[in-house]
C-alpha cells in the first residue's frame, strides 16, 4: 500500500471512531418526531394537543347539562369534529380546554342515537304530484320508534288483528267477516346509530313520536270538549272530519256508534300522515240486490187499471271481495272474487190497463222510483259522501263491476260534458268524465271513466250506455265516482254537490 492511501485510511477511521463517541454521548440531545393530534372542526385545523382522551374526557365532564336532559351517560364532538394522530416536532401544543372553548362557541355537541330515514318513492305519486323529501327522524333508542310505529299501526287496525298477523296465527275466513292478511308501509323506513347534534329534535317520548307521524311536522292540535247531544258523527262533520278519521285520531273509540260522554276532550285535528300504513282485507259480506219493475200491458183491463201482480222481492249474494285500505282509507276499487246467490231477485210487475200503453211495447225496466242505477250488479259502494282529509268527498265510489264495464245514464238528459283526462288542466284529478242534464238544474257527474259512448249535446235516456268504468285521473282502483249537482258541476260557475244516496237513492246502502 502506497503511504498516500496509510495516510487517508489512517485519517478516516479516526473520524469513524470521534463521530461513534459523540453520537452516544450527545444521544439525550437529538429531537425525534413525537406522536400528537391535530384537530379539525368543519374542516378547518383548530389546534393541535398532546393527549385526545383528554379533550373527549373534557367534553364529557362538563356537559353534565345535556346529560340530565337526554338520560345518557356520555356526550360527545360535533359531527363535523375530526382528530388525526400526526408525527411531529413542534411543541406548540393547544390545552384541552382551549379547544374544548373553540368547539363549545363554533358548533353543538352531539349524544348517540339512532336517525330513522323516511324516503319516499317517486312511483307512488301522481305526475301532477310533488314527491316529498327525505324524511329524517332522530331518537335515542330504538324503542322509542317501535312502540310509535306499534302506536302509528293500532290507530288503524285493531291489536287483535295486529297480534293475529305478527303472530301469523290469522283465522280461516268461512263465513260472513274479514281479515287482514297483509300489512306494510309504502314507504321505505331505515334505522341507523348515528351521533345526533343536541340542537336537533331528538325524540325520547314514543306518544310524542306518534302525534308526528299520524299529524305531520306541523300540526296545530286541535281538542273539543264533548257537549250534550254531541256524536262521533256530529263531532266529526263540525271539524270536516268523517267518523274513520275520528276514531284514526282517538283510537280509543273503535266504532262511530259508541257514545261519547259528556266532558271528555276528544282530539279534532285534521290528520296529515307522514308514513303509508296499508294492508289488504279480504271480506266475505251479504249484498242486497234491488229488484227492477216491470210494467205489463193487459188490453183486456179497463182504462186507468193498475196492479201490482207480483211483489218485488230483494235478491241476497255473499260476495267474497278482497280490497286494501291506506292510512284509514279504503280504495275506490274492489274485487269481487266470488258472487254466490242465497236468495234470487224477483221482479215488481204492475200490470196496467190499456191508457197507460202510450206506445210502449214490453216492458221497461228500472229501479224503483225515477232513478236508474249507473252500473252493472253485483257492485259495491266503497266510498261514501262525507268529509275525507278535511275536504268533502262530493259523491259516492261504486266499484265491483270491473274495468271498462258500461256505466248507463241514470235518468233522461243532455251531455252537457264530454272531457278527456288532462294532466295540465285543473280538473285533472276527474280523470276522464260526462256530465248529464236532467229536469230541475240537476246534474249526474261521472268520473275516471275509461272510455266514452256520448258526444256533447246528445240526448239520453235512463239506462242508456254513455261510458265505461275505469280508473283515470286521481283513483285509488277501477271505479265509478257518481256525483249528483244542483247547477252544473266543473264549468266555473256555482253549483251545489248533494248526497247521492240521501236524494235520489234513499233506501240503497
Amino acid at each position: 500500500m502506497k503511504t498516500r492511501d496509510i495516510i487517508i485510511t489512517a485519517i478516516l477511521s479516526v473520524i469513524v471512531i470521534v463521530l461513534y463517541f459523540v453520537d452516544r454521548n450527545m444521544d439525550t440531545e437529538i429531537n425525534y418526531a413525537g406522536t400528537a393530534y391535530q384537530v379539525y372542526l368543519n374542516g378547518e385545523v383548530i389546534g393541535l394537543i398532546e393527549d385526545d382522551q383528554e379533550l373527549y374526557d373534557l367534553i364529557n365532564n362538563e356537559q353534565q347539562e345535556i346529560k340530565r336532559e337526554y338520560d345518557v351517560d356520555s356526550v360527545y364532538p360535533p359531527n363535523v369534529f375530526k382528530i388525526v394522530a400526526v408525527n411531529t416536532y413542534s411543541d406548540d401544543f393547544s390545552t384541552a380546554t382551549d379547544i374544548y372553548n373553540m368547539i363549545e362557541e363554533r358548533d353543538d355537541f352531539t349524544v348517540k342515537g339512532y336517525q330513522i330515514t323516511i324516503k319516499y318513492d317517486e312511483n307512488d305519486y301522481y305526475e301532477e304530484e310533488e314527491v316529498p323529501e327525505n324524511y329524517t327522524i332522530n331518537v335515542l333508542n330504538k324503542s322509542v320508534f317501535e312502540e310509535a310505529i306499534r302506536n302509528y299501526i293500532l290507530a288503524f287496525v285493531s291489536e287483535e288483528d295486529l297480534n293475529a298477523y305478527m303472530t301469523g296465527k290469522i283465522a280461516d275466513l268461512t263465513d260472513i267477516g274479514e281479515i287482514i292478511n297483509n300489512m306494510y308501509f309504502q314507504e321505505t323506513i331505515t334505522i341507523k346509530e348515528a351521533y345526533i347534534s343536541v340542537n336537533e329534535k331528538i325524540y325520547t317520548d314514543a306518544a310524542e313520536l306518534s302525534q308526528l307521524l299520524l299529524f305531520g311536522p306541523d300540526a296545530e292540535m286541535d281538542s273539543y270538549t264533548v257537549q250534550v247531544g254531541d256524536t262521533i258523527e256530529s263531532v266529526s262533520d263540525e271539524f270536516k272530519l268523517n267518523p274513520q278519521e275520528f276514531l284514526i285520531a282517538n283510537p280509543n273509540y273503535r266504532s262511530e256508534n259508541v257514545m261519547l260522554r259528556i266532558g271528555d276532550t276528544v282530539n279534532v285535528t285534521l290528520l296529515d300522515p307522514i308514513i303509508t300504513f296499508v294492508y289488504n282485507v279480504y271480506r266475505i259480506e251479504q249484498s242486497e240486490q234491488p229488484y227492477s219493475t216491470q210494467t205489463v200491458v193487459d188490453k183486456t183491463k179497463e182504462r186507468g187499471y193498475s196492479e201490482i201482480t207480483q211483489a218485488g222481492v230483494t235478491g241476497l249474494t255473499l260476495n267474497h271481495e278482497t280490497f286494501t285500505v291506506t292510512n284509514g282509507e279504503q280504495s275506490s276499487e274492489i274485487e269481487i272474487i266470488e258472487s254466490v246467490t242465497i236468495r234470487d231477485v224477483v221482479n215488481q210487475i204492475t200490470t196496467v190497463g190499456p191508457s197507460y200503453s202510450s206506445g210502449v211495447s214490453g216492458s221497461y225496466v228500472e229501479l224503483p222510483g225515477d232513478w236508474g242505477w249507473p252500473t252493472n250488479s253485483p257492485y259495491v259502494i266503497t266510498s261514501r259522501y262525507s268529509m275525507r282529509w278535511g275536504r268533502l268527498h262530493e259523491g259516492i265510489d261504486i266499484s265491483g263491476t270491473g274495468y271498462g264495464s258500461p256505466i248507463y245514464a241514470i235518468a233522461d238528459g243532455v251531455v252537457v260534458n264530454v272531457s278527456p283526462a288532462c294532466s295540465s288542466c285543473y280538473q285533472w284529478s276527474n280523470g276522464n268524465y260526462v256530465v248529464v242534464q236532467h229536469d230541475n238544474n240537476v246534474y249526474s257527474a261521472y268520473l275516471h271513466l275509461s272510455g266514452f259512448n256520448a258526444r256533447e249535446g246528445q240526448t239520453v235516456k235512463k239506462g242508456q250506455v254513455i261510458a265505461y268504468m275505469g280508473h283515470s285521473g286521481y283513483a285509488t282502483g277501477t271505479h265509478l265516482h257518481l256525483g249528483i249537482y244542483i247547477g252544473e258541476p266543473f264549468a266555473g260557475g256555482s253549483s251545489q254537490s248533494v248526497n247521492p244516496l240521501t236524494t235520489i237513492y234513499q233506501g240503497i246502502r
